[in-house]
């Protein structure tokens, strides 16, 4: 199956909360954050306070190297929960984004990110400012194993 794409669009978001967990790759190591993704589940994690409906996957604090922060989890309407010991707390800013929402295989993912970056932002004149870039995983009755409705959510001037 090819993935399916919704056309880009810029929309403003207020500020999110997102409890989960938290590791550190580069873009060499990335292929291990599905791995990341089945620990999350596999620990049942207790958040409290959690938004039903969506998952998310947030990379940030990148630097020159490569090197990025990606946490799996789950928006929270307490932003001062008390935390378990696993678990910390990821804020998205308020502003605007670019998103791209899409369903297709989970393995075309990084081809539909590097579209994002290489190709939709120059084309609508969009600059990248300073935030968390993030996947979005909305509940859809198509999700399976093999493929997903997802969003590219990128924080843009």
């Amino acid at each position: 199956m090819q993935t399916e794409m919704k056309p880009l669009e810029v929309v403003d978001a207020p500020m999110r909360t997102v409890v989960g967990t938290t590791k550190t790759y580069d873009m060499q190591s990335r292929t291990a954050i599905p791995a990341q993704w089945q620990a999350f589940f596999q620990a049942d994690h207790q958040i409290e306070q959690s938004v039903a409906g969506a998952m998310y996957g947030i990379c940030a604090d990148s630097d020159s190297t490569g090197t990025f922060q990606y946490t799996v989890g789950q928006e929270v309407t307490n932003r001062s929960a008390t935390l378990a010991p696993d678990l910390c707390k990821v804020e998205l800013s308020e502003g605007r984004y670019a998103v791209r929402r899409a369903f297709g295989p989970m393995s075309e993912l990084p081809q539909v990110f590097d579209l994002v970056f290489n190709k939709d932002l120059p084309a609508k004149g969009l600059k990248q400012r300073d935030g968390a870039c993030f996947e979005r995983y909305p509940d859809d009755s198509r999700n399976s194993a093999d493929v997903m409705a997802y969003e590219i959510w990128v924080p843009v001037q």
